[in-house]
């Protein structure tokens, strides 16, 4: 049997157990209420809609996209192309989905972020009539960002990979591609040509 001194001392012990669990989650409980949960914030937000953007590159390149009156994106710069619509507005899209890893109070110079002397420069008119301006710099030490400046708001960094292809329309404006005539039924190669076959009659 066991002795009641046993017993009792079985008994502080479970008693003591199950104050320190209550504890532990009760502190749990806290800190996740008192910790806000993270949001993905993104560089540009607008009260009004895009009209029209000019990208510029410092080394050279210009691309200009504007709205025609129905709203569909049409390419302005270089003129005379038939544009690809699907392309320019999923570049819009990445554009306002560009997501900032973080916002700096401190941090390099205008100069040492690349700032001074922009490498892209992207002028943002809205259908208000408002203008806002991006500045794109240097990429980041560790190369997963960049440093970027938007009129009225601070210094940041976003993602350089969700900003690489909205960057490369420089190079590759969205143009309509024409097929080429005759693609869909390309000419035989050589040494493979075939001839319809001649009937011949014999001479009576």
């Amino acid at each position: 049997m066991i002795r009641r001194s046993t017993l009792f001392i079985l008994v502080i012990f479970a008693a003591l157990v199950a104050v320190a669990v209550f504890w532990q989650r009760s502190q749990e409980e806290k800190e996740a209420s008192a910790t806000p949960t993270e949001t993905t914030q993104f560089l540009l937000r607008f009260d009004a809609n895009i009209d029209r953007l000019r990208l510029e590159r410092a080394a050279g390149g210009l691309v200009e996209l504007g709205r025609d009156e129905g709203g569909i994106w049409k390419l302005l710069f270089p003129a005379g192309q038939e544009t690809d619509v699907g392309a320019a507005e999923s570049a819009v899209t990445q554009l306002l989905a560009l997501p900032v890893i973080s916002t700096l109070a401190e941090g390099p110079t205008l100069q040492d972020a690349g700032l001074a002397t922009p490498t892209y420069r992207l002028s943002i008119n809205l259908d208000d009539g408002s203008q806002v301006v991006m500045n794109v710099g240097k990429a980041t030490p560790t190369g997963s960002g960049y440093y970027v400046l938007v009129s009225g708001q601070g210094l940041s960094i976003v993602s350089k990979y969700s900003l690489d292809p909205f960057l490369k329309l420089v190079e590759s404006p969205p143009i309509k591609s024409t097929p080429t005539p005759g693609a869909e039924y390309p000419s035989p190669e050589a040494g493979t040509e075939t001839y319809p076959m001649l009937e011949t009659t014999s001479t009576p």
